[in-house]
């Protein structure tokens, strides 16, 4: 009796298969895994491809024409305004709570163009508005100023993934005097990085914890730059 017919049946499998002849049930198990493998990275690469589709677009400058709006305070970086980033068509496409209203009176420098207009927001009030966003969409800035006094702003980005998830992450706290002036530039790359995979919209809220504030002509730096 040779060592083949010695050898109990699952040994005698499990030889063949360290000799490199898969038996039939080694070689539907390794199938069965590769189906499985296969099956995850194409699922992988499509929400991949789906997501780097969508940043194209964007990247591609299709948020709209950015300029140095900000160069006479130094800050010589592009920026786009986003639709009705200057409150000149009343609330469209923004979404308001707790007292926040667009009211007369524009900021002095008619940053995007002349105007009348602008969004005040008291203690607790909150203003929020959907942007053209991607990984290259980084800053945020605006013209504001507090009404009857020193104000405190806070501005936070909340993005949602084509999955529902929700992240909000924090932009920062800030606070701004009676005079019309430009805001800090606030930072949201760490949020765009930090945002879900499949991010849809990134939405900026602006809101008052002290105060009250106005707040006019919103533009987005596009470039990552500086």
């Amino acid at each position: 009796m040779d060592l083949d017919q010695r050898l109990d049946p699952a040994w005698r499998e499990l030889r063949v298969t360290f000799q490199g002849e898969a038996s039939p049930a080694a070689s539907a198990q390794r199938g069965h895994m590769r189906l499985i493998l296969l099956t995850a990275l194409c699922a992988t690469l499509a929400v991949v491809a789906a997501q780097a589709s969508a940043h194209a677009s964007l990247v591609g400058g299709n948020c709209g024409t950015a300029t140095p709006v900000f160069s006479p305070w130094g800050d010589s970086n592009s920026y786009y305004r986003p639709a009705n980033g200057g409150f000149e068509s009343g609330t469209a496409g923004w979404s308001l709570s707790s007292g926040a209203q667009v009211v007369t009176g524009n900021e002095p420098w008619n940053l995007g163009g002349a105007g009348s207009h602008s969004l005040q927001l008291k203690t607790g009030s909150v203003a929020s508005t959907s942007v053209c966003y991607g990984l290259f969409y980084p800053a945020i800035r605006f013209v504001d100023r507090g009404v009857g006094g020193n104000a405190t702003l806070h501005v936070r980005i909340v993005a949602h993934s084509l999955l529902g998830v929700l992240s909000v992450l924090d932009g920062g706290t800030f606070t701004v005097g009676p005079n019309w002036s430009p805001s800090p530039k606030v930072s949201t790359l760490l949020s765009a990085l930090s945002a879900p995979l499949g991010t849809k919209t990134m939405e900026i809220q602006i809101s008052v914890t002290a105060g009250t504030a106005q707040v006019d002509d919103l533009y987005i730096d596009p470039y990552c730059s500086r």
